[in-house]
């Protein structure tokens, strides 16, 4: 049995599989898809201070792939499906069985807030590659900006829809200014339609409406704690976005793991609390 269990195989897991691997702790790492979470979304990661130029999501993902390969790092490609806390154990369920732990760590990143219509997404990694006319991206944060600057590059024209001011960071919002076909709105959706005898979408707001090829919906996210919302104890740590609120950066998800793995080391090794 391992002495760790990790939830999540994003930036924040795998920092604190890394950082444990460096003690010689052993971890198991559970994902219940790819390795990377939200960071392959990412058109550009600038704020981790080593890449000055940026660098893509995508490339995020890849370095992250070398460091469990690096590092021999154990991951289980099963959803957990439940988690609680049994004679001084945590116990991780899944589909394919029942895992034990001492400590776990739980950094199952946020999920979206979904918009009550059909036939939008919300991932901008899952977009196909190709040629799109019109995209209408409804938010007015960083992953609205960030989406309109990739999508930027395989459409004629990208709308950002946003019912306030925008809230992105006046970094993106220049970035998105240069690109002459991007262009912000400020208005509501009132409905999203398919359009008769075509693959296009109607986007029905107060601010017109727009035939699109693509809707994707970036309103704010919620973070994925339901598994542990009733377990509280000293062994259970949270990391990431799943815990940090609106704090959601890549560097401070690395800071976390690497934090949670020392004070994992530190309790093994000398019977430390902080």
């Amino acid at each position: 049995m391992a002495l760790v269990g990790i939830i999540g195989a994003g930036i924040g897991g795998i920092a604190t599989a890394v950082q444990l691997a460096r003690y010689g702790i052993e971890s198991v790492i559970f994902e219940r898809e790819r390795i990377g979470g939200l960071i392959r979304n990412a058109y550009s990661v600038e704020n981790t201070m080593f890449f000055p130029d940026g660098i893509k999501g995508e490339r995020v993902v890849e370095i992250l792939e070398e460091y469990v390969g690096k590092y021999g790092l154990r991951v289980i490609y099963e959803e957990v499906t439940g988690i609680r806390k049994k004679d001084e154990l945590f116990e991780v369920e899944t589909p394919k069985g029942m895992y034990r732990f001492k400590y776990l760590v739980v950094a199952t990143g946020t999920r979206p807030k979904k918009l009550p219509f059909e036939g939008v997404v919300y991932h901008v990694a899952e977009v196909p590659r190709r040629h799109y006319g019109r995209v209408l991206i409804i938010g007015g944060g960083d992953v609205a900006f960030d989406y309109a600057l990739t999508m930027s590059k395989m459409a004629d024209e990208v709308i950002i829809l946003m019912r306030s001011e925008p809230k992105a960071l006046p970094y993106l919002q220049e970035l998105v200014k240069r690109r002459s076909n991007i262009k912000t709105l400020m208005g509501q959706v009132r409905e999203i339609r398919p359009k008769n005898g075509e693959e296009k979408l109607l986007a029905v707001t107060s601010a017109g409406n727009f035939e699109v090829d693509l809707v994707l919906g970036a309103i704010g996210r919620v973070p994925n704690i339901e598994l542990v919302k009733d377990i509280e104890d000293e062994n259970l740590f949270l990391v990431g976005d799943v815990k940090n609120g609106i704090y959601r950066q890549t560097a401070l998800a690395i800071a976390d793991g690497i934090r949670t793995a020392m004070t994992i080391w530190r309790r093994e090794r000398y019977g430390d609390t902080e």
